[in-house]
């Protein structure tokens, strides 16, 4: 078999057709991606402090019951009184509020994104310092 030249006539038609095939297949990939692009996300409800608000207190209880339930079960295991039910029901809540202020600071660096990129009014206290007495005054 003939060996092609960088800059002969075949080489420079293999290249060619190389790069049609390369351009046909990223329009492909492309049209492909654009069909399974998840759909836009919806813009903050009304509702969502409320779904903030029993997130962090789902959390708070699941830890709670989860330590609570760990430590029945050692107690039934050792035959102990709710000695562990005790220490570990506090040790779930414990872990619990650590997962709640960790939530807490998510949605604060979120917010104060959103704030930084103009995309929602600053909060009272933030920004510009409010006149008057709120009623016009």
């Amino acid at each position: 078999m003939a060996e092609t030249r960088p800059g002969s006539p075949e080489g420079d038609a293999d290249v060619a057709g190389e790069r049609a095939a390369l351009d046909s297949l990223s329009q492909r990939i492309d049209t492909a991606r654009e069909k399974i692009a998840p759909p836009p996300r919806r813009p903050a409800g009304k509702y969502q402090s409320l779904t903030v608000a029993w997130r962090m207190v789902l959390e708070l209880v699941i830890g709670c019951a989860f330590g609570a339930a760990i430590g029945y079960a050692m107690d039934e295991v050792a035959g102990t009184g709710p000695l562990f039910l005790v220490v570990f029901g506090l040790l779930g809540f414990a872990a619990g509020i650590k997962t709640m202020m960790a939530s807490a600071k998510q949605m604060q660096r979120k917010g104060s994104a959103l704030h930084d990129q103009g995309k929602r009014p600053a909060l009272h206290g933030q920004g510009k310092q409010n006149e008057g007495d709120g009623l016009g005054n």
